[in-house]
């Protein structure tokens, strides 16, 4: 392959992101036999079918970024949340992303550890933001979510993470918005009663 058109490829994986779709890459004139070329000599690396990164990005690349790449519906929620946001200690050992209940088949790559997590319709975009390029549950959400997962993750765990959000910046009309359409108001709200 060229060297030009090497660093073309080069230069669109750093203008437009750390990853991109093979679809991007056709509407850019990159097409399969390049690609497997760039794949073969290390250049580019498949993530899994249809999403491609530049080989030495990979190493800038955190496990958070890409599962939120390569599952660009999803929202990062949960332990993941709670890392980003600075609530928890815990280091999780995959990436927790909710995806919306209709969605039943999703793709993932075998290297990445991804949990995926089935949530509602009516609350799925709920508390969602964006932090740097990721969509992610918001702080108050992600509170409310260790709350409703209070059995499956333990008690300890939602306490730790309610007490990190009510010594850091908090809006707990949002919290308790929130807990209301989550229906874990009666719940949450003695708990923060007590630390306020």
């Amino acid at each position: 392959m060229p060297e030009e058109k090497t660093t073309f490829v080069e230069g669109l994986f750093r203008q437009h992101g750390p990853i991109l779709k093979t679809g991007f890459l056709r509407e850019n004139g990159i097409y399969y036999r390049a690609l497997a070329k760039l794949t073969r000599n290390g250049s580019v690396q498949k993530l899994k079918t249809g999403y491609y990164a530049w080989g030495a990005s990979m190493l800038d690349i955190s496990d958070v970024e890409a599962a939120a790449a390569l599952v660009p519906f999803g929202i990062v929620c949960l332990q993941s949340a709670a890392v980003l946001h600075e609530l928890t200690t815990l280091n999780p050992l995959a990436v927790t992303i909710a995806i919306p209940s209709n969605r039943t088949r999703v793709a993932l790559p075998e290297y990445l550890p991804i949990e995926l997590v089935s949530s509602a319709m009516q609350t799925f975009e709920l508390g969602a933001v964006k932090m740097g390029g990721i969509h992610v549950y918001g702080r108050e959400r992600t509170v409310c979510d260790f709350f409703r997962k209070r059995k499956q993750l333990g008690n300890d765990l939602a306490l730790e993470v309610l007490q990190s959000y009510m010594r850091g910046p908090r809006n707990l009309q949002t919290l308790f918005d929130y807990a209301g359409a989550l229906r874990i108001k009666g719940v949450i709200k003695p708990y923060v009663e007590a630390l306020s």
